[in-house]
């Protein structure tokens, strides 16, 4: 089976192939003798310039696949390297405070986990410029143990002002954020990085890139109640 690598080598390699004897086909035409050549008609130059275009659509298509090929794999292997963290929203937020600190507090203290010690926790931080709302907290676990335990906990906070949720990846988060927007706040969670909705008919799909929701956007109608 093909690498992703190997696929986009082989796919430019046929491409640049093509494209060269596209070329070398029109070269030809021109530079044969005037004399053995009759008169182009427009019907004739109207069917080149066709084939032509036809001929430079597909190769642009091919490039399209191509670059989302790419932006597929790098997206996934962005969202492995976030594997580890949670984002922590709602926490207030003081002057020169410890975040980690803060985040071992609410463990022990509200989520009940008195087993994550201080070690499990390998960089904690708030995110983006201060601003008068509380920023979230990222926390890059130091093993999918703790970032697990952590994860399901999460429901303790039910009622309170503090949410906790995966750091998805841009391409991720637009998904996250259409998904909600047509199907309901309530129909869709993300798990380990893929967004999973709760579609109309009950069944559960799950869901990485805007032309995968499309499927389903097209399939079902907008829901009116979130």
């Amino acid at each position: 089976m093909e690498s992703t690598a190997e696929k986009l080598v082989n796919s430019f390699a046929e491409l640049s192939s093509r494209f060269d004897a596209r070329m070398a086909e029109f070269e030809k035409n021109l530079q044969q003798p005037s004399s053995s050549v009759p008169n182009p008609t427009v019907k004739a130059l109207a069917a080149e310039f066709y084939a032509f275009k036809t001929f430079i659509w597909n190769s642009l298509g091919l490039l399209k696949s191509q670059v989302q090929l790419v932006a597929s794999g790098l997206d996934r292997l962005e969202t492995h390297s976030r594997r580890k963290i949670l984002l922590f929203h709602g926490v207030k937020e003081d002057k020169d405070e410890d975040a980690s600190k803060k985040i071992l507090t609410l463990l022990t203290s509200q989520m009940k986990l008195t087993n994550i010690k201080p070690d499990a926790i390998e960089l904690c931080h708030r995110l983006g410029m201060k601003k008068e709302s509380a920023r979230p907290i990222l926390v890059r676990f130091t093993n999918m143990q703790a970032r697990s335990m952590v994860w399901m906990a999460k429901t303790l906070l039910k009622g309170t002002k503090t949410t906790v949720t995966e750091f998805l990846t841009k391409t991720r988060q637009d998904v996250f954020v259409a998904a909600r927007n047509h199907f309901g706040m309530k129909k869709c969670w993300s798990a380990d990085g893929v967004v999973v909705i709760l579609l109309p008919d009950k069944s559960r799909v799950k869901v990485t890139s805007l032309l995968e929701l499309k499927k389903f956007t097209t399939q079902f109608s907008k829901t009116d109640k979130n």
